[in-house]
């Protein structure tokens, strides 16, 4: 039998579990990327070197390979260029729809907006913009329209930090979003929508660090007991309904989310496996499913499975030292030694001597590698964590 043929859009690290996993499946990856040096393109059968964000020369690719379908992975802004070839060679997967309306923050608010399921004000802000039509509860956030990491965010918490943010956007030729700052406690979601069903597969609670950026140094999972069940069922139903107004058809799902006393809020969301070693270590390593392995057994029409048996209490924690040269690192030996320390996974690419900048975005820290431990509870895993980072000999 003739070996079916996959495409990934983007071949970046976070791609390689993905090409992996098709490979695994008997699939042929074809892998794109407009960067020559892109660790996933090592990974593919054919890597290519072409610019993703260009829609045509893309298209003029799948033409030339013609795949059987194209394999998601973590991707930002070209996120719609896989939409737009879904759409023109009726591939399984997002749409092209869908994907503008994830990418585009503005568009994305509007249309949840506009159906009670995002209840905030928020602001197109650009040079065009009058600073006197702008009324808005504080603390307020005001970022890039487009996907920018922790790039130009200002955090606002009075008229002076609006008015000085605003003088700076406004002379870029680019448009920010101004909106209110939702409190609460953030989680990420993992999932995936399959003939209009809703599967979440995996909820996880955050600890990030401080406004402007938030950047996660840290998940836990959310185990599936009965304690937890009001809260899983919550989150659920406000993503049901959330996935249907944007049109999200056969698709992993990503979504950023703020819990509080009267709300699920959706900060943002995708069509795509989340990063940052989620997808590909941390979800499996917990709930015993590889979601990107079980998408592929979709496209190919084998069965699947995206709703776990057991979670297990489980804790990836990233090494979020800021300011300090790194002067002792621990070794694994010496960390598996102690009998309180449950640690699964290790991995620490950090060398004696490394400057540790201050952790802003996912650049700042990814790259330094992580750790995920197992433990009876909450405060068991962050005893367990912070003993762990204590370990490392620092100075400023």
């Amino acid at each position: 039998m003739k070996k079916k043929i996959g495409m990934v859009i983007g071949a970046s690290a976070d791609a390689i579990h993905m090409i992996n996993k098709a490979k695994e499946q008997d699939i042929y990856v074809v892998a794109l990327d407009g960067n020559p040096k892109a660790e996933g393109l090592k990974y593919a059968d054919k890597p290519i070197n072409v610019d993703i964000s260009n829609i045509e020369k893309v298209c003029d690719m799948v033409e030339k390979i013609k795949p059987d379908f194209l394999i998601p992975i973590p991707l930002g802004r070209c996120l719609s260029t896989i939409g737009y070839v879904n759409d023109k060679f009726g591939f399984k997967g997002v749409k092209y729809k869908a994907t503008e309306l994830s990418v585009d923050k503005y568009l994305f608010h509007q249309r949840l907006y506009n159906k009670g399921l995002r209840n905030i004000d928020l602001y197109l802000v650009n040079s065009k913009s009058n600073f006197d039509d702008i009324k808005i509860s504080y603390p307020a956030i005001m970022k890039p329209r487009f996907g920018s990491g922790s790039r130009a965010i200002f955090y606002i918490s009075n008229d002076d930090e609006l008015l000085e943010a605003y003088r700076k956007v406004s002379k870029l030729d680019e448009d920010f979003v101004l909106e209110q700052v939702i409190e609460g406690i953030e989680y990420g979601v993992d999932g995936v929508v399959i003939n209009g069903e809703l599967y979440m597969t995996f909820l996880k609670e955050k600890t990030i660090t401080p406004l402007p950026e938030r950047q996660a140094i840290s998940y836990f999972s959310v185990v599936n007991t009965e304690e937890n069940k009001p809260l899983i069922e919550r989150v659920k139903n406000k993503l049901k309904k959330v996935v249907k107004e944007l049109e999200y058809e056969d698709c992993l799902v990503q979504a950023d989310i703020m819990i509080n006393d009267d709300d699920v809020f959706v900060i943002e969301i995708a069509p795509r496996p989340t990063g940052h070693n989620i997808y590909n270590i941390f979800a499996p390593t917990s709930i015993g499913i590889d979601i990107g392995e079980e998408y592929i057994k979709f496209l190919l029409g084998k069965s699947y499975k995206f709703i776990p048996d057991r979670i297990k209490r489980m804790q990836i924690r990233y090494f979020d030292f800021n300011d300090v040269v790194i002067k002792k690192i621990p070794t694994l030996d010496e960390l598996k030694s102690d009998d309180d320390i449950n640690l699964i996974k290790w991995n620490c690419n950090i060398k004696v001597g490394d400057y540790m900048v201050k952790v802003t975005d996912g650049h700042s820290i990814m790259g330094r590698g992580f750790f995920i431990v197992e433990g009876k509870n909450r405060e068991d895993l962050e005893r367990q964590s912070s003993h762990i980072l204590s370990k490392f000999k620092t100075i400023k």
